[in-house]
Protein backbone atom coordinates (compact mmCIF):
# COMPACT_ATOMS: atom_id res chain seq x y z
CA UNK A 1 0.00 0.00 0.00
CA UNK A 2 1.53 3.35 -1.02
CA UNK A 3 2.45 5.73 1.76
CA UNK A 4 -0.13 8.47 2.29
CA UNK A 5 1.07 11.90 1.26
CA UNK A 6 1.38 14.51 4.01
CA UNK A 7 -1.04 17.40 3.99
CA UNK A 8 0.40 20.94 3.81
CA UNK A 9 1.68 21.89 7.27
CA UNK A 10 2.27 18.31 8.41
CA UNK A 11 5.63 16.70 9.09
CA UNK A 12 6.84 13.10 9.16
CA UNK A 13 8.64 11.06 11.80
CA UNK A 14 11.62 12.66 13.54
CA UNK A 15 14.88 10.78 13.05
CA UNK A 16 18.03 11.10 15.15
CA UNK A 17 21.73 10.73 14.36
CA UNK A 18 25.14 11.48 15.85
CA UNK A 19 28.27 12.81 14.19
CA UNK A 20 31.53 13.88 15.84
CA UNK A 21 29.92 14.12 19.27
CA UNK A 22 27.02 16.30 18.01
CA UNK A 23 23.44 15.03 18.16
CA UNK A 24 21.06 15.74 15.27
CA UNK A 25 17.29 15.56 14.97
CA UNK A 26 15.69 15.95 11.53
CA UNK A 27 12.32 15.63 9.88
CA UNK A 28 10.64 16.25 6.53
CA UNK A 29 7.93 18.92 6.46
CA UNK A 30 5.41 19.58 3.70
CA UNK A 31 5.00 23.34 3.67
CA UNK A 32 1.89 25.29 2.72
CA UNK A 33 3.34 25.90 -0.74
CA UNK A 34 3.21 22.09 -1.27
CA UNK A 35 6.98 21.58 -1.23
CA UNK A 36 8.65 18.97 0.97
CA UNK A 37 11.63 20.27 2.93
CA UNK A 38 14.08 18.75 5.40
CA UNK A 39 14.37 20.57 8.75
CA UNK A 40 17.17 19.84 11.19
CA UNK A 41 18.35 20.96 14.62
CA UNK A 42 21.44 19.93 16.57
CA UNK A 43 22.70 19.82 20.18
CA UNK A 44 25.97 19.07 21.93
CA UNK A 45 24.10 17.78 25.00
CA UNK A 46 21.96 14.83 23.89
CA UNK A 47 19.72 13.41 21.19
CA UNK A 48 16.71 14.25 23.36
CA UNK A 49 17.81 17.88 23.56
CA UNK A 50 18.17 18.02 19.77
CA UNK A 51 14.66 16.56 19.45
CA UNK A 52 13.24 19.19 21.83
CA UNK A 53 14.92 21.99 19.88
CA UNK A 54 13.46 20.67 16.64
CA UNK A 55 9.97 20.33 18.09
CA UNK A 56 10.15 23.87 19.45
CA UNK A 57 11.22 25.13 16.02
CA UNK A 58 8.42 23.26 14.25
CA UNK A 59 5.87 24.84 16.54
CA UNK A 60 6.73 28.40 15.43
CA UNK A 61 8.11 27.63 11.98
CA UNK A 62 6.84 29.51 8.95
CA UNK A 63 7.47 28.34 5.37
CA UNK A 64 10.42 30.02 3.65
CA UNK A 65 9.41 32.91 1.43
CA UNK A 66 11.05 33.02 -2.00
CA UNK A 67 11.03 35.65 -4.72
CA UNK A 68 9.53 38.23 -2.37
CA UNK A 69 10.71 41.56 -1.06
CA UNK A 70 10.17 40.62 2.60
CA UNK A 71 11.64 37.42 4.07
CA UNK A 72 12.61 36.12 7.51
CA UNK A 73 16.11 37.53 6.89
CA UNK A 74 14.80 41.07 6.35
CA UNK A 75 15.97 43.58 8.96
CA UNK A 76 13.63 46.16 10.44
CA UNK A 77 15.45 48.99 8.65
CA UNK A 78 14.89 47.19 5.35
CA UNK A 79 11.28 46.53 6.30
CA UNK A 80 10.73 50.21 7.08
CA UNK A 81 12.07 51.25 3.66
CA UNK A 82 9.56 48.96 1.94
CA UNK A 83 6.71 49.90 4.27
CA UNK A 84 7.05 53.68 3.90
CA UNK A 85 6.94 53.45 0.10
CA UNK A 86 3.86 51.22 0.27
CA UNK A 87 2.24 53.53 2.84
CA UNK A 88 2.54 56.49 0.51
CA UNK A 89 1.40 54.55 -2.57
CA UNK A 90 -1.46 52.52 -1.07
CA UNK A 91 -2.79 54.80 1.68
CA UNK A 92 -2.03 58.08 -0.07
CA UNK A 93 -0.29 59.74 2.88
CA UNK A 94 1.17 63.14 2.08
CA UNK A 95 4.87 63.81 1.64
CA UNK A 96 4.75 65.81 4.86
CA UNK A 97 3.36 62.86 6.84
CA UNK A 98 5.77 60.37 5.23
CA UNK A 99 8.71 62.59 6.19
CA UNK A 100 7.44 62.79 9.77
CA UNK A 101 7.43 58.97 9.86
CA UNK A 102 10.98 58.89 8.49
CA UNK A 103 12.15 61.36 11.13
CA UNK A 104 10.58 59.33 13.96
CA UNK A 105 12.11 56.10 12.66
CA UNK A 106 15.54 57.69 12.16
CA UNK A 107 15.59 59.07 15.71
CA UNK A 108 13.83 56.34 17.71
CA UNK A 109 13.90 53.16 15.65
CA UNK A 110 16.75 52.82 13.17
CA UNK A 111 19.72 52.65 15.54
CA UNK A 112 17.82 50.91 18.37
CA UNK A 113 15.92 48.24 16.41
CA UNK A 114 16.93 48.56 12.77
CA UNK A 115 19.58 45.82 12.69
CA UNK A 116 17.24 43.19 14.15
CA UNK A 117 15.53 40.73 11.84
CA UNK A 118 11.74 40.54 11.84
CA UNK A 119 11.60 37.31 13.87
CA UNK A 120 13.98 38.69 16.49
CA UNK A 121 11.50 41.29 17.75
CA UNK A 122 8.82 40.03 20.11
CA UNK A 123 6.11 41.85 22.05
CA UNK A 124 8.24 42.14 25.19
CA UNK A 125 11.17 43.77 23.39
CA UNK A 126 8.95 46.17 21.46
CA UNK A 127 6.88 47.06 24.53
CA UNK A 128 9.97 47.85 26.62
CA UNK A 129 11.35 50.07 23.87
CA UNK A 130 8.12 52.04 23.40
CA UNK A 131 7.60 52.36 27.18
CA UNK A 132 11.16 53.65 27.55
CA UNK A 133 10.30 56.63 25.33
CA UNK A 134 7.84 57.92 27.95
CA UNK A 135 4.50 59.62 27.44
CA UNK A 136 5.40 61.33 24.18
CA UNK A 137 3.77 61.81 20.82
CA UNK A 138 6.89 60.26 19.29
CA UNK A 139 6.27 57.02 21.23
CA UNK A 140 2.75 56.80 19.84
CA UNK A 141 3.99 57.46 16.33
CA UNK A 142 6.74 54.86 16.60
CA UNK A 143 4.24 52.27 17.81
CA UNK A 144 1.98 53.11 14.87
CA UNK A 145 4.93 52.74 12.47
CA UNK A 146 5.97 49.38 13.96
CA UNK A 147 2.38 48.18 13.88
CA UNK A 148 2.20 48.93 10.16
CA UNK A 149 5.60 47.39 9.45
CA UNK A 150 4.81 44.12 11.21
CA UNK A 151 1.35 43.99 9.61
CA UNK A 152 3.19 43.97 6.30
CA UNK A 153 5.41 41.14 7.56
CA UNK A 154 2.26 39.16 8.46
CA UNK A 155 0.83 39.73 4.98
CA UNK A 156 4.07 38.46 3.45
CA UNK A 157 3.80 35.30 5.55
CA UNK A 158 7.03 35.88 7.47
CA UNK A 159 5.28 35.84 10.86
CA UNK A 160 1.85 34.63 11.91
CA UNK A 161 0.93 37.27 14.51
CA UNK A 162 1.75 40.96 14.78
CA UNK A 163 3.82 41.30 18.01
CA UNK A 164 3.20 45.05 18.26
CA UNK A 165 -0.55 44.81 18.93
CA UNK A 166 -0.14 44.20 22.66
CA UNK A 167 2.38 46.98 23.20
CA UNK A 168 1.35 50.36 24.55
CA UNK A 169 3.19 53.60 25.26
CA UNK A 170 3.39 55.13 28.71
CA UNK A 171 0.11 56.69 29.75
CA UNK A 172 -0.02 60.22 28.46
CA UNK A 173 -0.20 63.23 30.72
CA UNK A 174 -3.82 64.46 30.80
CA UNK A 175 -4.50 67.08 28.17
CA UNK A 176 -4.86 70.67 29.22
CA UNK A 177 -8.49 71.56 29.87
CA UNK A 178 -9.92 73.67 27.06
CA UNK A 179 -10.84 77.14 28.28
CA UNK A 180 -12.20 80.03 26.29
CA UNK A 181 -10.44 83.38 26.40
CA UNK A 182 -12.34 85.67 28.73
CA UNK A 183 -13.42 88.91 26.97
CA UNK A 184 -11.28 90.96 29.36
CA UNK A 185 -8.23 88.82 28.55
CA UNK A 186 -8.93 89.07 24.82
CA UNK A 187 -9.04 92.84 25.18
CA UNK A 188 -5.66 92.75 26.92
CA UNK A 189 -4.20 90.49 24.21
CA UNK A 190 -5.33 92.76 21.38
CA UNK A 191 -4.01 95.83 23.16
CA UNK A 192 -0.67 94.13 23.87
CA UNK A 193 -0.07 93.07 20.26
CA UNK A 194 -0.95 96.57 18.99
CA UNK A 195 1.51 98.11 21.43
CA UNK A 196 4.16 95.61 20.36
CA UNK A 197 3.60 96.35 16.68
CA UNK A 198 3.64 100.14 17.22
CA UNK A 199 6.71 100.27 19.44
CA UNK A 200 9.39 102.71 18.43
CA UNK A 201 13.02 101.91 17.95
CA UNK A 202 15.72 101.23 15.35
CA UNK A 203 15.58 98.35 12.90
CA UNK A 204 12.68 96.32 11.50
CA UNK A 205 9.63 95.47 13.59
CA UNK A 206 8.96 91.70 13.39
CA UNK A 207 5.52 92.08 14.97
CA UNK A 208 4.05 94.54 12.45
CA UNK A 209 1.51 91.96 11.15
CA UNK A 210 0.71 90.49 14.55
CA UNK A 211 -2.46 92.53 15.34
CA UNK A 212 -4.07 91.55 12.04
CA UNK A 213 -3.04 87.92 12.54
CA UNK A 214 -4.68 87.78 15.99
CA UNK A 215 -7.82 89.52 14.73
CA UNK A 216 -8.15 87.11 11.78
CA UNK A 217 -7.75 84.12 14.10
CA UNK A 218 -10.59 85.46 16.25
CA UNK A 219 -12.70 86.45 13.25
CA UNK A 220 -12.46 83.10 11.47
CA UNK A 221 -11.69 80.34 13.96
CA UNK A 222 -9.33 78.95 11.30
CA UNK A 223 -6.09 77.15 12.05
CA UNK A 224 -3.07 79.49 12.34
CA UNK A 225 -1.34 78.11 9.25
CA UNK A 226 -4.59 78.39 7.27
CA UNK A 227 -4.81 82.10 8.14
CA UNK A 228 -1.17 82.62 7.14
CA UNK A 229 -1.86 80.82 3.83
CA UNK A 230 -4.59 83.27 2.79
CA UNK A 231 -4.16 85.03 -0.55
CA UNK A 232 -6.02 88.15 -1.60
CA UNK A 233 -7.88 86.06 -4.16
CA UNK A 234 -9.35 84.12 -1.20
CA UNK A 235 -10.88 87.29 0.31
CA UNK A 236 -14.15 88.94 -0.70
CA UNK A 237 -14.34 92.13 1.34
CA UNK A 238 -16.91 93.73 -0.95
CA UNK A 239 -19.35 90.84 -0.74
CA UNK A 240 -22.53 90.85 1.26
CA UNK A 241 -21.61 89.38 3.61
CA UNK A 242 -17.80 89.72 3.42
CA UNK A 243 -16.01 86.35 3.47
CA UNK A 244 -12.69 84.56 3.29
CA UNK A 245 -12.29 81.08 1.83
CA UNK A 246 -9.74 78.70 3.34
CA UNK A 247 -8.18 76.75 0.47
CA UNK A 248 -4.71 75.80 1.70
CA UNK A 249 -2.24 75.78 4.55
CA UNK A 250 1.39 76.74 5.12
CA UNK A 251 4.00 74.03 5.63
CA UNK A 252 6.88 75.28 7.79
CA UNK A 253 10.60 74.90 7.12
CA UNK A 254 11.79 71.32 7.50
CA UNK A 255 8.36 69.71 7.82
CA UNK A 256 9.06 68.05 4.46
CA UNK A 257 12.68 67.06 3.94
CA UNK A 258 14.43 69.38 1.50
CA UNK A 259 11.55 71.84 1.23
CA UNK A 260 11.49 75.39 2.62
CA UNK A 261 8.44 77.24 3.92
CA UNK A 262 5.73 76.87 1.27
CA UNK A 263 1.98 76.91 0.70
CA UNK A 264 0.14 73.60 0.29
CA UNK A 265 -2.81 74.06 -2.04
CA UNK A 266 -5.11 71.88 0.04
CA UNK A 267 -6.36 71.86 3.58
CA UNK A 268 -5.39 69.50 6.40
CA UNK A 269 -6.39 65.92 5.61
CA UNK A 270 -7.51 66.92 2.11
CA UNK A 271 -10.63 68.63 3.53
CA UNK A 272 -12.67 70.69 1.06
CA UNK A 273 -12.30 74.46 0.93
CA UNK A 274 -14.19 76.31 3.66
CA UNK A 275 -15.77 79.76 3.50
CA UNK A 276 -16.39 81.80 6.66
CA UNK A 277 -18.35 85.02 7.05
CA UNK A 278 -16.22 87.79 8.53
CA UNK A 279 -17.29 89.91 11.49
CA UNK A 280 -16.30 93.58 11.64
CA UNK A 281 -12.98 92.86 13.38
CA UNK A 282 -11.88 90.60 10.51
CA UNK A 283 -12.91 93.07 7.80
CA UNK A 284 -11.07 95.90 9.54
CA UNK A 285 -7.90 93.81 9.86
CA UNK A 286 -7.94 92.88 6.17
CA UNK A 287 -8.63 96.43 5.03
CA UNK A 288 -5.56 97.65 6.94
CA UNK A 289 -3.41 94.96 5.31
CA UNK A 290 -4.89 95.63 1.88
CA UNK A 291 -3.90 99.28 2.11
CA UNK A 292 -0.30 98.18 2.74
CA UNK A 293 -0.27 95.46 0.06
CA UNK A 294 1.35 95.94 -3.32
CA UNK A 295 0.13 92.78 -5.03
CA UNK A 296 -2.36 89.91 -5.15
CA UNK A 297 -0.19 87.35 -3.37
CA UNK A 298 -0.09 86.49 0.34
CA UNK A 299 -2.30 88.47 2.71
CA UNK A 300 0.43 88.11 5.35
CA UNK A 301 3.46 88.90 3.21
CA UNK A 302 7.01 89.48 4.40
CA UNK A 303 9.04 92.43 3.14
CA UNK A 304 9.95 90.46 0.01
CA UNK A 305 6.34 89.54 -0.73
CA UNK A 306 6.74 85.92 0.42
CA UNK A 307 5.09 83.82 3.10
CA UNK A 308 5.58 84.34 6.84
CA UNK A 309 6.13 81.28 9.03
CA UNK A 310 4.00 80.42 12.04
CA UNK A 311 7.21 80.06 14.07
CA UNK A 312 7.92 83.78 13.57
CA UNK A 313 4.36 84.74 14.48
CA UNK A 314 4.45 82.54 17.56
CA UNK A 315 7.69 84.19 18.72
CA UNK A 316 6.24 87.67 18.22
CA UNK A 317 3.04 86.80 20.07
CA UNK A 318 4.96 85.44 23.04
CA UNK A 319 7.14 88.56 23.15
CA UNK A 320 4.10 90.84 22.99
CA UNK A 321 1.96 89.22 25.70
CA UNK A 322 2.04 90.10 29.40
CA UNK A 323 3.83 87.52 31.52
CA UNK A 324 0.63 86.05 33.00
CA UNK A 325 -0.82 85.28 29.55
CA UNK A 326 2.23 83.77 27.83
CA UNK A 327 1.60 80.21 29.01
CA UNK A 328 -2.11 80.19 28.18
CA UNK A 329 -2.43 82.20 24.96
CA UNK A 330 -0.91 80.69 21.81
CA UNK A 331 -1.97 80.91 18.16
CA UNK A 332 -4.00 77.68 18.38
CA UNK A 333 -5.80 78.92 21.52
CA UNK A 334 -7.98 81.28 19.48
CA UNK A 335 -9.56 78.46 17.47
CA UNK A 336 -10.77 76.79 20.67
CA UNK A 337 -11.96 80.14 22.04
CA UNK A 338 -14.02 80.83 18.91
CA UNK A 339 -15.56 77.35 19.05
CA UNK A 340 -16.61 77.77 22.68
CA UNK A 341 -18.06 81.27 22.19
CA UNK A 342 -20.10 80.11 19.20
CA UNK A 343 -21.28 77.00 21.07
CA UNK A 344 -22.40 79.03 24.08
CA UNK A 345 -24.56 81.33 21.94
CA UNK A 346 -25.62 79.18 18.98
CA UNK A 347 -25.01 75.55 19.92
CA UNK A 348 -22.40 72.88 19.20
CA UNK A 349 -23.45 72.28 15.59
CA UNK A 350 -22.77 75.90 14.65
CA UNK A 351 -19.35 75.64 16.32
CA UNK A 352 -18.65 72.52 14.26
CA UNK A 353 -19.65 74.34 11.06
CA UNK A 354 -17.49 77.35 11.90
CA UNK A 355 -14.42 75.13 12.42
CA UNK A 356 -15.29 72.90 9.43
CA UNK A 357 -14.95 69.62 11.29
CA UNK A 358 -16.29 66.51 9.59
CA UNK A 359 -17.54 65.16 12.93
CA UNK A 360 -19.27 66.96 15.78
CA UNK A 361 -17.44 64.68 18.23
CA UNK A 362 -14.10 66.23 17.17
CA UNK A 363 -15.34 69.71 18.00
CA UNK A 364 -16.81 68.64 21.33
CA UNK A 365 -13.82 66.60 22.47
CA UNK A 366 -10.94 68.89 21.53
CA UNK A 367 -12.22 72.44 21.00
CA UNK A 368 -15.03 73.23 23.43
CA UNK A 369 -14.74 74.29 27.05
CA UNK A 370 -16.66 71.76 29.11
CA UNK A 371 -19.84 72.87 30.83
CA UNK A 372 -19.25 72.91 34.58
CA UNK A 373 -22.71 74.03 35.68
CA UNK A 374 -25.87 72.02 35.31
CA UNK A 375 -29.05 73.60 33.89
CA UNK A 376 -32.00 74.66 36.06
CA UNK A 377 -34.06 71.46 36.06
CA UNK A 378 -35.86 71.98 39.37
CA UNK A 379 -39.31 71.80 37.81
CA UNK A 380 -38.57 68.46 36.15
CA UNK A 381 -37.11 66.89 39.29
CA UNK A 382 -39.82 68.30 41.55
CA UNK A 383 -42.40 66.67 39.30
CA UNK A 384 -40.44 63.41 39.27
CA UNK A 385 -40.21 63.24 43.05
CA UNK A 386 -43.69 64.58 43.85
CA UNK A 387 -45.69 62.21 46.08
CA UNK A 388 -48.84 61.16 44.29
CA UNK A 389 -52.08 61.15 46.32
Amino acid sequence: MPRQRMDPGEHGRISESTKGGTFFASVYVRDTDGKRRRVERSSDKSAEDARRLLQRHLKDRRPPVTNREITDKTTLSELFDVWIVAKAAEDGVSSQTADQYRQVWAKHGASQLGALRIREVDTTKAHEHVQGMGATTQAKRLRMILLGMFSMAVRFGVIAVNPIRETKPTKAIPKEVVRKIHPDDLKRVRAAVRDYADREGPGPRPGRLLPAFVDLLVASGARPNEVLALRWSDCDLGGEPPTVTIRGTLIDHGRIVGKPLHRQDKRKGGAPEHTVVLPRVGVDALEVLKAQSAGEGPVFANRDGGWISLANMRRSLRAALPEDLRTTIMPQTFRRAVATVVRDKLGSEKAQQQLSHAKLSTTEKHYLQRHTEGPDVREVLDEYTRVQD
